[in-house]
């Protein structure tokens, strides 16, 4: 788990009494509580209780360090997290009781003054080289150009640009990203689980036992929103770091979508483009309120693929990202993408039904939604090591980009070892936004690079 300075509850205490939040500081807890739905009364008081108490006890004076945890969730659901992050205690790294627009502008957790890193040392990837190969996957902590530069700060090295498409696009109704405190340990490979989580549930940042679900059903701004903001975002990279830029297509012309998108990305700088063939979050008209992943479709996957190869430039590099797939379906679709593509990420969140504890599902008018972090773990696993498998076999070369179920240095080591070229992370970054710096320090001195004896 995360640990802050010493020290941090006697000046966060400070900068809350100096601006005057002490007194409204419950009933804001409240409101975030209650932002969309309403705990059970016992649960509503008892954390409304210790709100109340907290509050109190800032007043005069009367906290210590055991009170950082309350404190820590205290702030962050009554919306201020920018505090916690300005004496450097860390919170999950989205509002998510904001907007979707609201936190492209605003990526929230503490911005380490300076940038961890492996030295000199450099791991091969997708034609380049990279510091410690780690990064954020395809998601909204990618994006905008101002996450992209906090997250450089705070080490992540491999990151993909959210997924943007065609044409503007909303989210889904919120909310959209919530805590599964029930899931602390793998599922096995390939399974799922009826999930329960309920929006204000919560968990300790930085604890390696975290599961989220999210359903943020693909938002994209208009072309020549992103486009420019892309720009920016290349610039903020630098000789260490690559930035992949997701994509997407839609329409009764998938593949020529997905090549017209790809080729927008393209023009906007991007050196290597992925595509979002594993989304679990898209909308339909079905009961369960969402398509299942396009990988699921061979053909139709292996379509847009080759569309996409045509258009871009050979000079730009194009990464597959899968969602798990059984041995059957991985088996028959790797041989034919591999003389296609650079790499092939995976996995995505795995696809589950979500409810809340009261039965009644989680996101409105969707009962299906992406679940990652340790829940999916073993699913990465062995959708890793089958991948590497397929590729020595195979004898064409792509590089593999792992992910899923990276919360902690060992579960980043145990995608690296299996055969993985760089690893990321979502729901890991998102309860702990210094992970990287965990991971760096742990093993940037030892960590071989690809073709190296451990």
């Amino acid at each position: 788990m995360t640990t802050s300075s010493p020290g941090a509850v006697a000046r966060l205490r400070d900068d809350v009494v100096a601006r005057g939040l002490v007194e409204g500081l419950p009933a804001a807890f409240a409101a975030g509580l209650t932002r969309f739905g309403r705990p059970q009364r016992a649960e509503l008081d008892a954390l409304t209780g210790a709100a109340t108490d907290l509050a109190a006890r800032l007043a005069t004076g009367a906290v210590g360090e055991e009170d950082l945890p309350l404190l820590t969730r205290v702030l962050y659901t009554a919306r201020q997290a920018d505090l916690l992050a300005r004496h450097g205690v860390p919170s999950p790294a989205y509002d998510v009781l904001g907007s979707f627009r609201e936190n492209l502008e605003r990526p929230l957790g503490p911005r380490l003054a300076e940038r961890p890193t492996a030295g000199d040392r450099r791991w091969p990837l997708l034609g380049r080289t990279v510091g410690f190969p780690l990064g954020i996957s395809s998601c909204v902590l990618n994006g905008s150009a101002a996450w992209v530069r906090h997250n450089v700060a705070n080490g992540w090295n491999v990151l993909t640009y959210k997924t943007v498409r065609g044409r503007a696009h909303p989210p889904n109704e919120a909310p959209n990203w919530t805590i599964a405190p029930g899931l602390t340990a793998s599922l096995p490979p390939g399974g799922g689980a009826d999930v329960v989580s309920d929006p204000w549930d919560w968990v300790a940042p930085g604890s390696p036992a975290v599961s989220s679900v999210n359903s943020f059903g693909v938002p994209s701004p208009e072309p020549e929103e992103w486009m420019a903001d892309l720009e920016r975002a290349l610039a903020a990279v630098g000789d260490e770091q690559l930035l992949l830029v997701s994509v997407m297509g839609e329409g009764d012309d998938l593949a020529a979508d997905f090549a017209r998108t790809a080729l927008m990305a393209q023009e906007a700088g991007a050196t290597v483009v992925e595509l979002n063939l594993s989304c679990p979050n898209t909308l339909d008209r079905s009961a369960a309120g969402v398509k299942p992943p396009l990988c699921l479709d061979a053909d139709a996957t292996v379509a847009v693929v080759e569309a996409v190869r045509r258009q871009l430039d050979d000079r730009t590099g194009l990464v597959a990202k899968l969602s798990w797939l059984d041995a059957d379906r991985l088996a028959a679709l790797v041989p034919r993408l591999a003389p296609l593509v650079d790499g092939i990420a995976g996995i995505n969140t795995v696809q589950s039904r979500v409810r809340r504890s009261d039965g009644t599902p989680t996101f409105p008018g969707r009962e299906l939604a992406g679940l990652s972090g340790i829940a999916v773990r073993e699913s990465a696993l062995d959708f890793t090591r089958r991948l590497v498998a397929l590729r020595a076999e195979g004898g064409v070369r792509f590089d593999v980009l792992a992910m899923g179920g990276v919360t902690d240095p060992a579960s980043f080591e145990a995608l690296f070892t299996a055969g993985a070229d760089a690893v990321q992370s979502a729901a890991g970054a998102f309860a702990d936004p210094l992970l990287a710096r965990r991971c760096t320090d742990a093993l940037g001195e030892t960590l071989p690079r690809s073709g190296e004896a451990p």
